[in-house]
């Protein structure tokens, strides 16, 4: 694991600056949810981009109260000029107007492309798309990119949503370990409530939407397992059934943000 030091802010601070001018960008907007990944890299966005940056908090039904407060006090944090659009209505009538499609459901045990197991997720699927147009829709009116809040944890698991949090345009802490994360969150001060906060997609509106119920294995032990295998360090350490559940949630996701394309030969 890498000793997160002021190295690690600056490499990153750079590289969104750089991405940025890339894409001939004015700034960068960041989803704020109240954990502790938006938080983070709300906090980057404010130190690369200073005023062309904008925290965006976006209430909907798999919010609870505690989030907007939280993504509020990250922003007070760090200076983070935000806005807060509430997509609940809109949430409410796409569910609405999907529910009245006259089609069967498949039942299934894990989300679309994971070994995540859950509970209906086209409809928690919703939320995300929703809060993704949102920021894009804000992004493209100003001519900043979004920034997205996955990490490398979260990617490798496929624990995201395609063309929800996945769609983004670049991700400044997809490199980084969730235990990296929350190394970098103290380092740069992040509220100690945030950082101490159980990780959740926030997709239910219950504090019982927590990241580790889904996986089966905590992020410290997924990430220290993940290590020792792409460093080839031996795994006698570790519990089999844990190694298991990371291969196995590794091996589910490994393609899911590849988009078949078909190859013509001309």
């Amino acid at each position: 694991m890498l000793n997160i030091n002021d190295k690690h802010v600056k490499m990153i601070v750079e590289w969104m600056r750089k991405q940025v001018k890339k894409r001939d960008a004015d700034g960068a907007i960041v989803g704020l949810s109240g954990g502790v990944d938006s938080s983070v890299v709300g906090g980057l966005v404010k130190k690369a981009f200073k005023d062309n940056s904008l925290g965006v908090m976006l209430p909907s039904s798999g919010t609870i109260t505690k989030d907007v407060k939280y993504a509020q006090k990250a922003a007070n944090r760090f200076d983070l000029d935000t806005i807060k659009v509430n997509v609940k209505n809109v949430y409410d009538e796409f569910v609405k107007t999907f529910e009245d499609i006259n089609i069967k459901d498949v039942e299934r045990n894990y989300w679309p492309q994971t070994h995540i197991p859950t509970d209906n997720p086209q409809y928690q699927n919703i939320s995300t798309r929703l809060r993704m147009m949102s920021l894009y829709h804000i992004a493209e009116r100003m001519n900043y990119v979004v920034m997205g809040t996955s990490n490398k944890s979260e990617i490798l698991t496929g624990y995201f949503t395609l063309y929800g949090d996945g769609a983004t345009d670049m991700r400044p802490i997809g490199g980084l370990y969730k235990t990296e994360v929350w190394d970098l969150a103290e380092y740069i001060k992040v509220p100690e409530k945030i950082v101490d906060r159980p990780p959740s997609g926030g997709c239910r509106g219950d504090e019982t939407d927590r990241d580790e119920y889904e996986f089966g294995i905590d992020y410290q032990t997924f990430d220290q397992i993940h290590e020792a295998m792409i460093k080839n360090k031996p795994l006698d350490g570790f519990d089999d059934d844990d190694i298991k559940r990371v291969k196995e949630l590794i091996e589910a996701a490994d393609k899911k943000s590849k988009i078949p394309t078909l190859k013509v030969n001309r």
